[in-house]
């Protein structure tokens, strides 16, 4: 197979470190999960309350049972995207992999201490904005996933050239994550978002660590696994994320359960790709949204913190409370908002010559739309 008709395949050549179109659809699907999640997890009680109907326990319910896909596939994908970048001269990779992720990290997490208050805590706008400082600065903050990519780019960089033992020391710490976190619970001189933010660490530097040395394995898992095998990887997916969603269990076997439903729930999907991103209006919606995602998870919790405050109150709000429409669309429509905000930010910010607001400044004409997502 030519390098031309395994890109238009979706498949990459063996070894080749090339592009993968799939995978622009395998990020957008995930930020597609993330916003879903925020805007039906975190905020579905205030679009919709508790005492108007049960839409909301069940948008919640299912966004944080589907919760081990998102993040998971999204640090899998940027490692695999990272493999030829840890290989460049240090000069080449500063701005796009490290400057580019903390610039906009920086920026916008201030925008939204200053901002979030209205949604969060109204009588007390400085209390808030300073406890979104030290989340920042503990990498704990909205916009988290941004500025730990940089580090596990600097980690799959300085392990290089010996990826296996790379990979097996980030099993390690994975498996003993478990043990280390309660240990630094248990410690009061150790601020208890400095352990969260450890723990998150350990879990994601897996996946990223995962995709940047097995990148070839995954694609030969996406382009060669029947579809009755796909399946099957779904189904234990929604049995072992119910699972552990409806019960409570020790921490090992829950560490167990995560671990399955993150593998299945990855890897599913992925299975999926290549055969969808051949239908061309899937795979142009794929770019257009997977180029973007760092646009979209910069703008989209700013889009949903207008919409709770100002939708419930307004007309429309108080004349669809508790309607079939509402439950079934408001969900939906708002996730779609903030994604259509996300990608207009970054059409307007090339326009208008603001790509600072998105990357560092100071770097000269803005990079293709296919390099502008996190990885």
């Amino acid at each position: 197979m030519t390098s031309d008709a395994a890109a238009s395949s979706g498949v990459a050549s063996p070894g080749a470190g090339g592009r993968v179109p799939w995978l622009d659809l395998a990020r957008a699907f995930a930020i597609v999960l993330v916003v879903v999640y925020h805007v039906a997890g975190g905020a579905g009680y205030d679009l919709l309350p508790r005492d108007s109907t049960g839409a909301g326990y069940w948008w919640s319910a299912v966004n944080i049972m589907l919760a081990p896909i998102p993040m998971n596939l999204f640090f899998m994908v940027s490692g695999m995207l990272a493999l030829r970048a840890v290989r460049r001269p240090w000069s080449l990779v500063l701005r796009p992999r490290v400057l580019d992720m903390l610039w906009p990290y920086l920026l916008w997490s201030l925008v939204f201490a200053l901002t979030a208050w209205v949604r969060y805590a109204p009588e007390d706008p400085w209390g808030f904005a300073l406890d979104q400082v030290t989340a920042m600065v503990v990498v704990m903050g909205p916009y988290w996933f941004v500025a730990v990519l940089p580090l596990f780019f600097l980690a799959a960089r300085l392990g290089r050239n010996r990826p296996r033992l790379l990979l097996a020391l980030a099993v390690i710490v994975y498996v003993l994550a478990v043990p280390l976190r309660l240990a630094m619970l248990d410690a009061p001189w150790i601020p208890v978002l400095i352990t969260e933010g450890f723990y998150r660490c350990t879990v994601y530097a897996l996946w990223y660590l995962a995709g940047f040395v097995l990148r070839e394995q995954i694609i030969a898992i996406a382009t060669r696994t029947p579809a009755w095998a796909a399946g099957l990887l779904l189904v234990v997916f929604v049995l072992s994320t119910s699972v552990m969603f409806f019960g409570q269990y020790s921490h090992l076997v829950e560490r167990i359960l995560h671990a399955i439903a993150s593998l299945s729930g990855v890897l599913g999907p992925v299975t999926l790709m290549p055969a969808l991103v051949r239908i061309p209006w899937i795979a142009r919606l794929g770019g257009a949204i997977g180029s973007r995602t760092l646009e979209i998870y910069m703008i989209h919790p700013l889009v949903l913190n207008a919409v709770v405050v100002l939708y419930p109150a307004s007309a429309p709000g108080r004349a669809l409370a508790g309607s079939l429409l509402s439950d079934l669309l408001l969900i939906p429509l708002v996730s779609a908002v903030a994604l259509g905000a996300g990608v207009l930010a970054q059409i307007l910010a090339q326009r208008w010559h603001l790509g600072w607001l998105f990357s560092a400044p100071g770097g000269g004409r803005p990079r293709d739309i296919p390099a502008r997502a996190p990885a």
